[in-house]
């Protein structure tokens, strides 16, 4: 979500929403009289994000808020070209927009258009205030961000004991302790930091603790850099996807060696999500 909150901020920030149209209501349910009020002829701002939600500010008219769950895409095109595409890696991201997945269309001035599309309408987009970290409802509820300036250890043991028996990977998922760590970085920052994640959150010892806070840092600003595991940024220069999964240590790797030990990676399932885990390196 960092990789495609910088993508758009570098292509959109200052750009005007000239027209919006709504395909899909159970995606972005808002009264169009509102829509032509609030958010056509408004200026982008900035584009921000917390945790993994996306935030749009919209000069003199408050935020829009996007989160893409599981199967959303942002994709943006000049001319009909494609320039920027980012979020969940399918085929149709790659396809000529409007496309069936396509929920709604921010239309940029002339020729400019971006599209947001979900397969499985998991995702949604709806209005919030001009400071919607604090009054919005959901994203009130969220904890730290965990490469921000104030995710310090002491704000990592306080998420943790919000959980003291459940599994550490469970504790690290949950978006109102920490806000951004998705199932494939929870098992990279586990199998790092050596702690095997059916291990209780709340019986990890300080010096466990100090290993996981810097792991979080360390896969998640790497990945940052990489590009992430998505399509965030697909379309480059180089027109290559990004590159984070071709360094993972355990997810989608099952069967294969261990890089630190050597010991085949284990594929099992930790708090309903599936999890992959070194035996050997992450005791339980």
């Amino acid at each position: 979500m960092e990789t495609l909150r910088r993508g758009l901020a570098a292509h959109i920030t200052g750009m005007r929403i000239t027209a919006l149209e709504v395909l899909d209501r159970k995606i972005f349910d808002m009264p169009d009289d509102a829509i032509k009020r609030d958010i056509v002829d408004r200026q982008i701002s900035q584009v921000a994000r917390r945790g993994k939600v996306l935030i749009i500010f919209l000069h003199g008219s408050g935020s829009l808020l996007i989160h893409p769950k599981m199967t959303g895409q942002l994709v943006l095109t000049s001319d009909g070209v494609t320039v920027f595409a980012g979020g969940h890696p399918t085929p149709s991201m790659l396809r000529p927009m409007p496309n069936a997945t396509t929920r709604a269309v921010f239309r940029l001035g002339p020729g400019c258009c971006l599209y947001y599309n979900d397969a499985r309408r998991f995702g949604w987009i709806r209005p919030a205030g001009a400071d919607p970290c604090r009054t919005d409802p959901f994203l009130a509820r969220l904890g730290p961000d965990p490469i921000a300036d104030g995710f310090t250890l002491g704000a990592l043991r306080q998420a943790l004991a919000r959980h003291p028996r459940a599994p550490a990977k469970a504790a690290l998922l949950d978006q109102t302790a920490i806000a951004g760590i998705g199932n494939i970085y929870a098992d990279e920052v586990l199998h790092r930091a050596r702690i095997h994640p059916s291990r209780p959150a709340g019986g990890l010892s300080q010096a466990e603790a100090g290993c996981l806070h810097a792991a979080i840092q360390d896969i998640l600003r790497a990945a940052v850099v990489s590009g992430g595991t998505s399509f965030a940024g697909y379309v480059n220069q180089a027109r290559r996807r990004p590159g984070y999964l071709g360094q993972a240590h355990v997810f989608r790797r099952q069967g294969l060696p261990c890089g630190v030990c050597g010991t085949p990676i284990v594929r099992t399932t930790v708090a309903g999500r599936a999890t992959n885990f070194c035996p050997r390196c992450q005791r339980r």
